[in-house]
C-alpha cells in the first residue's frame, strides 16, 4: 500500500508541475514569435504584452530564479531590439 501511495503522490506532483511548465513554454514561444520583425518595427505594444505574459509564466513556473536572476532566460524587448544594432546577423 505504501508503494501505491507514493506513486500516487508522485503522479500528483508531476501533474501539478506540468501545467505551469507547459504554460511557460507556450507563452515563451508566443513571445519569440512576436520578436520576428522587431528589427523593422521596434518594440511594439504587442511585443511588450507578449513579454509580460511570457515573463509571468516563467515566474509562475519557477524557472531560472526569477526576473532578477542572470539565469532568467527571457530577453526583454528592449534588449532584443538593441541586438539588431549591437550584434547584427543579417537582419534588416
Amino acid at each position: 500500500m505504501r508503494t501505491a501511495g507514493g506513486a500516487l503522490a508522485g503522479l500528483l506532483l508531476a501533474l501539478a508541475t506540468a501545467a505551469p511548465a507547459a504554460a511557460f513554454e507556450r507563452e515563451l514561444q508566443r513571445y519569440y514569435e512576436t520578436l520576428v520583425d522587431i528589427c523593422r518595427t521596434g518594440v511594439t505594444p504587442e511585443i511588450a504584452r507578449a513579454y509580460e505574459a511570457a515573463a509571468s509564466a516563467v515566474d509562475r513556473a519557477g524557472y531560472g530564479g526569477g526576473r532578477g536572476s542572470n539565469f532568467f532566460g527571457v530577453k526583454s524587448p528592449e534588449q532584443a531590439w538593441l541586438d539588431c544594432f549591437q550584434a547584427p546577423d543579417g537582419r534588416e
